[in-house]
């Protein structure tokens, strides 16, 4: 599939498989494919490798980073923050849970690419430390994302959400959740910074839809919606809502073993690709 001709692009895109093109290439380029989601990229191009791609759900374009492209790849969002207080949650030890606070750090999110929510359990690009007794009986070693909780009465389980640097932004609510919960979720203005603080006897603070001890967590738990930073493309990442009619003028062209994606009108260039999708450059 590494060269498609303008007739077959136009039956993937009614088959909602390839975005919607205008107007007919020039004669020595090829239309090309921008792909849903990493799988599709792998069905495709059986020896695509792990790496940032350029993909689209029919209302965003957007840049994700493919891993386990050799066996059942999985889409995940890069962040730029990675510090000890940057994108961490944390269940404080004290009161009725005795140990060491344990903390989670993130470096990657798991995506879906077609709902734009995060799996808040994955924990495949986290580290964590720390351990202690959850009500004195359940060992506790780590948190799923943006999640704060402690067991001593008051609010002192801590959480950080922040995604600068990418080019998404939070769009979830936040509620506490336990025995006597207490806590506050506060949001910056461009919604890519949250700081969380969650406790109780035992209770925690989380995004929206809140669930039963959210600790230990595995993948499966899809519980923080994202959305495109106000347009916002950082140095390494883009995310562009394709509103109205913009979602039929995108353009994808092919110049020898390129893609160039370009958005109209103005013929604007925002992506440089290979032909299996995998992002040279952003403009």
């Amino acid at each position: 599939m590494a060269k498609l001709p303008f007739r077959a692009s136009l039956v993937l895109a009614a088959a909602c498989t390839a975005l919607p093109m205008v107007a007919t290439p020039p004669a020595h380029a090829d239309a090309g494919v921008v792909y849903r989601s990493c799988q599709q990229v792998r069905q495709n191009f059986p020896t695509a490798p792990n790496g940032i791609y350029l993909l689209h759900n029919g209302a965003k374009l957007f840049t994700v980073y493919c891993a386990d492209m050799a066996t059942a790849p999985k889409e995940y969002v890069t962040l730029e923050k990675t510090g000890q207080s940057e994108n961490y949650s944390q269940y404080t030890a004290g009161g009725a849970s005795p140990g060491t606070n344990v903390r989670t750090r993130f470096t990657r999110l798991r995506l879906d690419p077609a709902t734009f929510i995060v799996d808040i359990g994955d924990l495949k690009y986290a580290s964590s430390t720390g351990s202690l007794r959850h009500s004195g009986s359940t060992t506790v070693t780590s948190m799923p994302y943006a999640v704060a909780m402690s067991c001593t009465n008051t609010p002192v389980g801590e959480g950080n959400i922040d995604l600068r640097g990418t080019s998404v932004k939070v769009d979830n609510t936040f509620a506490t959740s336990g025995f006597n919960p207490s806590g506050s979720a506060t949001v910056s203005p461009s919604a890519q910074v949250v700081t969380l603080r969650g406790g109780g006897s035992c209770g925690w603070i989380m995004p929206t839809p809140v669930r039963y001890n959210p600790f230990n967590p595995s993948p499966g738990m899809p519980n923080l919606k994202l959305d495109c930073a106000n347009q916002i493309r950082s140095a390494r990442q883009i995310c562009l809502v394709l509103a109205g009619t913009a979602r039929s003028t995108v353009q994808v062209t092919r110049e020898g073993s390129r893609l160039l994606v370009r958005l109209r009108p103005g013929g604007r260039t925002v992506a440089v690709l290979g032909l299996d999708g995998r992002v040279r450059s952003l403009r």
